[in-house]
């Protein structure tokens, strides 16, 4: 009895639904008062409706939809139902596989471009660091040449020809006092020459004394030992009571030491001692006592 009506009630009910949803809509004959009857009922409750595939499709969906609820309430095991995809998510599903592959596309190329902006940057870092020890070398090298220069005109100017001596003034005052001008003005070089010129031009001028105790300066600031021994003795004959004379005679103990003539320094320094003892200023008689000392002078 339940089963009879069961299948009655799912009869009916599936005759109502496709008479409502498909043949209505289709336009079906009908008898004339059934037809007006309908009709009346249509344009009241539903408007017209196209049906085109998408909603048939959709239709067929439903209906499927509603046999497996009917046979649920029935208690039966119903079959499943296979529903088509719906083209829209189809479609909708490759354009999300499309943008995702071009999503794991764009994260590769992105893990590639930083490797090799790393690896960039790295370069650029080993690159600044050579370039900056080039820079040091090329530091180095370039005061190493300065230092070799500077040597060289030294040399020249040690072992060089000396420069010419400037023009005779034509008298003993002027040609001492150019000379002199020279020296001050820091031109050793044209000022040796010049009180040299001057020794021999002027021997018995009253600068002559001063003028051998000037080259004996020049000479030692040279390098030239020797010879400004024989500079410092040559000023010093007579034993000259002048301003310079104390210096002169410490200067000629100092180069005489230096020459390895220790008995002929410590004689000149006891002849300072002597002679200009009271003349001599303080930090002369300072260096006189230190060179003593140092000699070994008694």
């Amino acid at each position: 009895m339940k089963t009879g009506t069961s299948s009655r009630s799912k009869g009916l009910l599936m005759a109502t639904v496709l008479s409502f949803a498909v043949i209505a809509p289709l336009g079906m004959a009908h008898s004339p008062a059934e037809a007006q009857v309908f009709s009346t009922r249509q344009e009241e409750t539903v408007p017209g409706i196209e049906w085109d595939k998408k909603r048939l499709e959709r239709l067929d969906r439903n209906l499927r939809r509603l046999e497996r609820a009917v046979q649920k309430v029935e208690n039966k095991n119903a079959p499943p139902i296979l529903i088509e995809p719906d083209p829209e998510v189809v479609a909708l599903q490759a354009t999300v596989d499309i943008l995702s592959r071009k999503l794991d596309d764009q994260e590769n190329q992105i893990t590639r471009l930083t490797g090799q902006l790393e690896e960039a940057n790295h370069a650029n870092v080993q690159l600044k660091r050579e370039n900056e020890n080039m820079a040091a070398r090329l530091d180095t090298l370039t005061k190493r040449v300065d230092q070799n220069e500077a040597h060289l005109k030294d040399i020249e100017a040690q072992y060089g020809p000396p420069p010419p001596p400037p023009i005779s003034t034509g008298s003993a005052d002027g040609d001492f006092d150019q000379a002199y001008s020279l020296l001050t003005n820091g031109d050793v070089d044209a000022a040796g020459s010049a009180f040299e010129a001057f020794t021999t031009n002027w021997p018995n001028a009253a600068q002559t004394p001063e003028a051998w105790f000037r080259l004996g300066q020049i000479r030692s600031l040279k390098g030239d030992k020797t010879g400004s021994v024989g500079a410092y003795a040559t000023s010093l004959k007579g034993w000259p009571k002048t301003t310079w004379a104390p210096e002169a005679t410490v200067k000629l103990a100092s180069a005489l030491a230096e020459t390895n003539q220790a008995k002929q320094s410590c004689a000149a320094l006891t002849e300072f001692d002597k002679r200009y003892g009271t003349l001599a200023s303080t930090p002369m008689k300072s260096e006189a006592r230190a060179l003593a000392a140092r000699g070994k002078c008694t």
